[in-house]
């Protein structure tokens, strides 16, 4: 007589209601990994969100950024800048980018308006520069082409050195000094603002408040007439899509490194190259914590085992009733499988819900996002079913192969 596998459900049911006590220590184990997994993987997936949020404000995957590699060792000469020539000449070569922004930065430059002062950072820098940051001008414009031309003295203020220097007043068509030289405000950078992860706001209640901190004037400005003699650090280029960056930062890195005889005084960063490499960062983390999850889930699969173990040591009568009658031992095997199935169904179920309730007192304590979603559910309800299959077989074997004979003379 087959046994419905409706019938072991019901049957399951009835064990672990009748059998409290022994089913919540049951369950415990599977409750607490699948909690951990939870939480572990919306910690993750905060992270890989924030990353790309911070990758978006920095200008997006399309970035590619040439910096000075401090990584190299300059006793073996060379020289970690670039000429307008040298600049012009890597633009000739990569008519594919969509936007190109060499950089001279002025660090510790003093602003003045009357008696209002601010110190920061000013940089040289061309048109294409909101382009390959995707940072637009609040009001007024931004460095033109003619100005680069002309050499103007024009400067673009960032959101806080205008507050600081003009205060309530529209700063648009105002003078102000840098150093020495005058120069006419023609716009105002929007404002920026990340919120700060980890800790973060301790420092700082804004991740890109550096940013509003900054000017802008045009690269022939500087050159000429700000800081005369100084030469171009930074280089940033704009893919058209993320896919052609990886192309593009090869063609970038090889014709830099033509241009410095073979010598790697630069280094040629990818945003989406950076970004790949923070996830597996992430994903080592996570690793870690859900290998601890998985070993409570594994004492908890042991424990479950001994304890169904047990119950069919307490149930052996039962069983040799059950195949006098007419069960076949495949009945008893998937009878006693669902059993234990269902109890670590059930501490994933609260698992999970426990997990999920927590969240927020876990971003609130470690102040970071955290990120739940469904795939995680499936994650950790696929774990917890598993482990039922993995350490339920061996009592299910064991009881599908009991002596009916035997078993009915057990008292």
């Amino acid at each position: 007589m087959a046994i419905p596998l409706a019938e072991s459900i019901r049957i399951g049911l009835a064990d672990i209601l009748m059998r409290k006590v022994r089913s919540v220590v049951t369950v415990i184990g599977i409750v607490l990994g699948v909690m951990c997994i939870m939480v572990v993987l919306a910690i993750v997936n905060g992270m890989n969100k924030s990353t790309m949020a911070w990758m978006q404000e920095r200008g997006g995957l399309n970035k590619i950024e040439v910096q000075a590699n401090w990584n190299y060792d300059f006793s073996k000469g060379g020289d970690p800048s670039f000429t307008l020539k040298e600049i012009r000449f890597i633009e000739s070569q990569i008519p594919e980018a969509t936007a190109f922004n060499p950089t001279i930065s002025k660090w510790n430059s003093t602003l003045t308006n009357g008696d209002k002062r601010f110190s920061g950072w000013v940089g040289g820098v061309m048109p294409d520069m909101t382009i390959v940051d995707e940072w637009d001008v609040d009001k007024g414009r931004f460095v033109k082409d003619i100005d680069v031309q002309n050499n103007s003295n024009v400067i673009v203020l960032g959101s806080e050195v205008a507050q600081d220097l003009f205060g309530n007043r529209n700063p648009i068509g105002n003078t102000i000094t840098l150093d020495d030289t005058k120069l006419m405000v023609v716009g105002i950078m929007k404002y920026r603002y990340m919120k700060p992860q980890g800790g973060g706001a301790a420092f700082s209640e804004n991740y890109l408040d550096y940013l509003n901190q900054r000017s802008f004037v045009p690269l022939s400005t500087m050159l000429s007439k700000i800081n005369p003699g100084t030469k171009i650090a930074n280089l940033d280029i704009r893919a058209a899509n993320p896919a052609a960056a990886a192309v593009l930062r090869k063609k970038v890195e090889n014709t830099v490194l033509n241009l410095k005889h073979g010598k790697r005084v630069f280094q040629v960063n990818s945003a989406k190259e950076q970004m790949e490499s923070m996830k597996k960062n992430n994903m080592i983390f996570s690793v870690i914590f859900v290998l601890i999850a998985v070993i409570s889930l594994l004492v908890g699969g042991i424990v479950i085992m001994n304890i169904m173990l047990a119950a069919i040591k307490e149930r052996t009568r039962e069983i040799g009733v059950r195949l006098a009658i007419g069960a076949r031992g495949r009945d008893i095997f998937l009878q006693f499988l669902v059993q234990t199935v269902l109890i670590t169904s059930m501490g994933g179920v609260l698992g999970i819900l426990l997990g999920y309730g927590i969240l927020g007192q876990v971003s609130k304590f470690l102040e970071i996002n955290v990120v739940a979603s469904v795939q995680m559910i499936w994650a950790a309800l696929s774990v917890s079913v598993g482990v039922g299959l993995i350490f339920g077989v061996l009592p299910a074997v064991r009881a599908s192969r009991l002596d009916p004979v035997i078993a009915l003379r057990e008292e």
